[in-house]
C-alpha cells in the first residue's frame, strides 16, 4: 500500500510543478545560480530584512530577488546662449518663426556639420523659437584639449529668445545618456554664426549641468578671438558665417552679394530677419570679418 501512495504522489507531482506560476522573488540572504546542458539549479538562504533603498541613481534591495529596471545615469543640460545676429537689445527676434520658414527637421545634414540625427517636429512648438542649433558635448581634461575627438554625444535643440536652449517639445531641458570621464565641455553651433566651447568644465548638481555663455568673454574658449560683446554687459556669438566653416571672411561676403534680395531660411541671412539685406552685411559680416571659431578641431 504504501508503495502505491509513492507511486500516486510521483505522478501527480508533476501536474503539481506545471501548474504553478514562480514568481522571480524571494527572500534570501544568499544564493546561487548554475545552468547546465540539460539543467539549472538555483538556491537561495533565508532573509529577514527585506527592504528596498534608492538615491536616485543607485539601488540596494534586500533579501528579495527580484527584476529591476535600471536607468543609467545621464545628464540634463541647462545652456543659455545668444547669436548675434538676431539680438535687439534684450532678446533675439523670431522672424523665422512668425513667417513660418523655420524648417521642421534640423537642417545640419549637411556639410560641413554633416549631422546624422533624425531631429524633427510636426510644428514648430513654441512662438519663442528663434531657430535649430547643434549642442556637441565633449569630455577632456581641459578646453584646449576638448577636440572633436572627445566628442561624446550631440543634439538639434531650438533655441529660444531668451537664450535657453530647449528639447523638441520647446520648454525642456535637453538630455543625454553619457557619462563623463575627465570634464565636460559644451560646444553650440549655428548655421551662420560662429560656433563656441565652454571655457570652463561644465558642473552639476544631482545630474543637472548649466553654463552660462552670454555673461562675459571668458565663457568662451579663446575669448574676443571669435566671441563678442553684443549689447551691454551681453556676450554672443558672433554672425556673417555663411558656409559655417569657422571664419568669417569673403566668401562669406561673395554668399551675401549672391542672394542680396532674397528672402527666406537663408544662411546669408545674418540676422534672421527673413530677409537677406545690407543690414546682415553692414551690421554683421563687415563687424566680424577675421574672427574665427575657437572650438578645437
Amino acid at each position: 500500500m504504501k508503495n502505491i501512495r509513492v507511486l500516486f504522489i510521483a505522478l501527480l507531482l508533476p501536474a503539481f510543478i506545471m501548474a504553478q506560476s514562480v514568481s522571480p522573488e524571494v527572500v534570501s540572504s544568499a544564493g546561487d545560480y548554475f545552468e547546465g546542458t540539460n539543467a539549472s539549479l538555483s538556491w537561495t538562504l533565508g532573509e529577514i530584512a527585506t527592504e528596498t533603498y534608492s538615491n536616485g541613481t543607485n539601488i540596494l534591495t534586500q533579501g528579495f530577488q527580484q527584476p529591476i529596471t535600471v536607468t543609467l545615469a545621464g545628464i540634463d543640460l541647462d545652456v543659455l546662449v545668444y547669436l548675434e545676429g538676431p539680438y535687439s537689445g534684450t532678446e533675439m527676434g523670431t522672424n523665422l518663426n512668425t513667417t513660418g520658414e523655420i524648417p521642421l527637421a534640423q537642417p545640419y545634414n549637411t556639410s560641413p556639420w554633416n549631422y546624422t540625427g533624425t531631429e524633427s517636429v510636426g510644428a514648430i512648438p513654441n512662438a519663442d523659437v528663434v531657430d535649430w542649433i547643434i549642442v556637441e558635448l565633449r569630455d577632456a581634461v581641459d578646453a584646449a584639449s576638448a577636440t572633436g575627438a572627445t566628442k561624446i554625444a550631440e543634439q538639434a535643440a531650438f533655441l529660444l529668445r531668451d537664450g535657453s536652449v530647449v528639447d523638441l517639445d520647446g520648454s525642456s531641458t535637453l538630455q543625454f545618456t553619457s557619462s563623463v570621464s575627465n570634464n565636460l565641455f559644451v560646444a553650440v553651433w549655428h548655421r551662420n554664426h560662429l560656433g563656441v566651447l565652454s571655457a570652463s568644465p561644465v558642473t552639476g548638481t544631482g545630474g543637472m549641468y548649466s553654463y552660462d555663455f552670454s555673461t562675459g568673454l571668458s565663457q568662451a574658449h579663446g575669448g574676443g578671438l571669435g566671441y563678442k560683446l553684443i549689447a551691454t554687459s551681453v556676450y554672443g556669438m558672433p554672425g556673417g558665417d555663411y558656409d559655417g566653416d569657422g571664419d568669417v571672411d569673403d566668401t562669406d561676403k561673395a554668399a551675401w552679394t549672391t542672394n542680396a534680395g532674397s528672402m527666406g531660411y537663408q544662411s546669408s541671412d545674418f540676422t534672421l530677419d527673413n530677409q537677406v539685406d545690407n543690414q546682415d552685411k553692414n551690421d554683421v559680416w563687415v563687424e566680424n570679418t577675421g574672427l574665427e571659431s575657437q572650438v578645437p578641431e
